[in-house]
């Protein structure tokens, strides 16, 4: 009787487990369809295309000594700078790129690395799961804005050094490419409190006594990469003459495929400063700054088109734009971000830092911030008292490059980051854009600079090529200096990544290296009073931060937020 009980049904373990079955399978279902959505929407599309299967042999020249030679492009070696000369279609000079600097370029994927997978951010208890993850759902929209020809020179960079033997996914290259827009710096670096990636300067002068020819300093840095910029610190100048359009001479690293430092055959000038504002997101499909420069020496002749073609293209990135026109004297700074932009013509000051002037950036909180806490403002501010004076020549020009003291004309210990001279230069470049020569230093601004005759390099003129005299290194510079700074640099780096993983025994003893080789390098005094404070020894943090004011304070958000803590 208890089995007729109406309304009731008997219990059935088959239809209980028939039913389990059903939803774990509607789960697996859906996860791996959510799988392969994801992942579809987080893949780049990579073009076509193979480089020839030619082999890299040893030229002799008559005049331009002994290089490698691919196909129609060639590598060769002047003391500390490396010259790629490639032609062509993007692809054809992209794969000349990685079939001979292959070697490099495993070292500078290393370098960008952490500057991308900080996007991911800290994701909680199960963040170290789920990292990769997020980094790819934040970048998902990256190659949206890369146009073909930049997509094409990226596949030709990854082929070509896979033709070398080398792996280098196209995912790396094309994340690599937008670094300077959305990277964040290493975690174990000095820049991870400023939040700066890169360092620059770029200062235009007229030449005395008539006025009427514009000279062009450079210096740029890469301070916030997880090696401190040390892969990129031979530079790599790039000569290329591209089908149907302008050729251009660029200064950068393995692996760039787009621009930071460089002039194209109508002398026209282009320098970037990567910076940051508040409408600058990583979830974004548009151009990034370096490629944007590589179109503009493309495809523009003179100011006037230089300035129409970055105000007309969004960035993925902010930066300023320092385009000099070096056949009319005339320059200007157009500062842009994805939503805005800005132009300066002829603008009164003549050096351009890191923070964007125009007004249309007036009441954006990231510039202020960079404005308020960056060392770059007093650099910038130095290199324009200094160029405000009359430049006799390109040598007088990396004079200035080379100076080391404040706007107070106190003087600066190597290293510090409101010098002109800076420590972690990646390169150095002087341009007279009027005469289309140029002259590059690797390992700082007091090193021997070598010219270049671009008339020859980008217009054919001449049967070969006449490059001007060499700028002499600074008399006054010993360069074991500089090696013990970059040296004591890295064992910071090394102190830093330590204090968060193996703890403050192992920091503090590669802070004791990084002091034995710079005791006058400031970073080194922060991160002294930095574990002093951790271990509770308040006198011997106040003592290292008395120490890093007395060598002048180099990071200015950090001196306002000191107060008066640090008694005297």
């Amino acid at each position: 009787m208890p089995d007729l009980v109406i309304g009731s049904r008997r219990a059935s373990p088959q239809r209980a487990l028939r039913t389990t079955g059903l939803l774990v399978a509607l789960v697996v279902t859906a996860f791996v369809v959510a799988w392969f959505i994801y992942r579809r929407s987080v893949a780049y599309e990579v073009p076509s295309g193979e480089p020839v299967a030619a082999p890299i042999e040893l030229e002799q020249t008559a005049g331009a000594g002994t290089r490698l030679r691919w196909v129609d492009a060639s590598l060769s070696y002047r003391n500390n700078l490396v010259v790629l000369r490639a032609s062509g279609e993007p692809f054809a000079i992209g794969a000349a790129q990685g079939r001979l600097l292959a070697e490099r370029l495993p070292a500078m994927a290393r370098a960008w690395a952490p500057t991308i997978d900080a996007l991911a951010g800290s994701g909680g208890w199960f963040g170290g799961w789920t990292k990769g993850m997020r980094k790819d759902w934040r970048l998902r929209f990256i190659d949206d804005g890369v146009t073909e020809p930049h997509r094409r020179a990226l596949a030709g960079l990854v082929r070509g050094a896979a033709l070398s033997g080398v792996g280098l996914s196209y995912t790396e290259a094309l994340r690599d490419a937008a670094a300077l827009d959305v990277g964040m710096p290493a975690s174990w670096t000095a820049e991870a409190q400023t939040r700066n990636l890169t360092r620059g300067l770029t200062v235009v002068v007229p030449q005395a006594p008539t006025g009427d020819r514009l000279l062009v300093g450079r210096s740029f840095a890469l301070p916030g990469l997880g090696d401190g910029g040390d892969a990129a610190a031979v530079p790599v100048i790039t000569i290329a003459r591209p089908t149907g359009r302008l050729a251009w001479a660029g200064v950068g690293w393995p692996g760039l495929v787009g621009v930071v430092t460089g002039i194209n055959s109508a002398g026209l000038v282009v320098a970037i400063h990567p910076t940051r504002t508040r409408d600058v997101r990583s979830a974004r499909g548009a151009l990034p700054i370096a490629l944007l420069a590589k179109d503009v020496l493309e495809e523009a002749a003179d100011l006037d088109a230089a300035i129409k073609k970055i105000e007309a293209t969004p960035t993925l990135g902010a930066a300023a734009f320092v385009v000099i026109d070096g056949a009319h004297g005339h320059w200007a700074v157009i500062d842009r971000s994805p939503t805005k932009s800005g132009v300066r013509r002829d603008p009164a000051s003549r050096a351009v830092g890191d923070v964007l002037g125009s007004t249309a950036f007036a009441d954006d909180p990231e510039n202020d911030r960079q404005g308020r806490s960056s060392a770059s403002v007093e650099r910038a501010a130095r290199a324009a008292q200094l160029a405000a004076q009359p430049i006799a020549d390109v040598a007088a020009l990396a004079g200035l490059l080379r100076d080391r003291r404040s706007t107070v004309d106190a003087g600066l210990p190597l290293g510090h980051r409101a010098a002109i001279d800076d420590a972690a230069a990646v390169h150095v470049v002087v341009f007279d854009p009027q005469s289309l020569q140029m002259w590059v230093a690797g390992g700082g601004a007091g090193a021997r600079m070598r010219g270049f005759d671009l008339r020859h390099e980008l217009r054919g003129e001449g049967d070969r090529p006449m490059p001007p005299p060499d700028i002499d290194g600074a008399i006054d510079l010993d360069p074991t200096q500089l090696d013990a700074v970059r040296a004591a640099r890295a064992e910071l780096r090394a102190a830093r990544a330590a204090l968060r993983t193996v703890g403050r025994a192992r920091a503090g003893e590669h802070l004791a290296r990084a002091l034995a080789l710079a005791p006058n390098l400031p970073e080194a005094a922060v991160l002294a009073a930095t574990l002093a404070d951790a271990r509770g020894d308040r006198p011997a943090a106040q003592a290292a931060w008395r120490r890093w004011f007395e060598l002048g304070a180099d990071d200015p958000g950090l001196a306002a937020t000191l107060g008066t803590r640090v008694s005297p």
